[in-house]
């Protein structure tokens, strides 16, 4: 099953989705680069559009990145866990642990390089839309 070729950002720092929007740009692979100030504007995104990559925070306003974790890990879900990379500049024990038991598998600590990401990103991609990097 491939997840098309969209990615969302979320996040809460306008500096951090400014970088990870040039990485996208610059990787080249995506039709759409969606953004999400907050868990809330993102939970909406995601209900109605289905991404090969979702970039997440944990720490936002009004909803977090476990909660959007949370919700992505119900079956009836348009999107689903194995398309997140989480993005943190914290991670914690608990969170890393709640995260995994959700099913997210993928996590960037910043700072990070674009090489990093790039690596990430693609891992995720030959999961979701292998047909991308063809």
């Amino acid at each position: 099953m491939s997840y098309g070729s969209d990615v969302i950002i979320i996040d809460d720092d306008p500096a951090v989705i400014e970088l990870l929007e040039m990485y996208c740009e610059n990787l080249g692979y995506f039709r759409n680069i969606i953004k999400a100030k907050d868990g809330s504007e993102a939970s909406k995104k995601l209900f109605n559009q289905q991404f090969c990559v979702i970039l997440l925070d944990v720490n936002m306003p009004r909803k977090t990145g476990v909660d959007i974790i949370r919700e992505l890990s119900h079956k009836d879900h348009i999107n689903n866990t194995q398309s997140v990379i989480i993005i943190s500049g914290e991670l914690s024990k608990a969170i890393l642990t709640h995260a995994m038991s959700k099913g997210a598998k993928n996590f960037l600590v910043k700072p990070f390089t674009e090489e990093q990401f790039k690596q990430k990103v693609e891992s995720v991609i030959k999961t979701t839309s292998p047909d991308l990097l063809t």
